[in-house]
């Protein structure tokens, strides 16, 4: 049993989890971590080579809009001043 059954669970009959875990063997413990420390550096290389491709689309898609070029003229602000008085 990888995960202890939910607390209402009638198969939750222990309440001391290392009672549960003390028959598993050194090699299958050793497997066990070697197996998740596979799976978090792959998720990790997976996740950073997703990121540097999104960045990189992303920088794509704002060179070809023009939004990261500087603007031709200066902005201009012209402030309307009434006229009645």
């Amino acid at each position: 049993m990888i995960f202890p059954p939910p607390n209402g669970s009638p198969d939750n009959h222990s309440t001391n989890i290392e009672e549960d875990y003390a028959d598993i063997s050194e090699p299958r413990r050793r497997q066990a971590l070697n197996r998740a420390r596979n799976w978090f550096v792959m998720l990790m290389v997976s996740g950073l080579a997703l990121g540097v491709v999104v960045a990189f689309g992303v920088v794509q898609v704002l060179n070809n809009l023009g939004l990261t070029t500087k603007p031709d003229a200066p902005l201009q602000i012209q402030i309307e001043r009434n006229q009645d008085n």
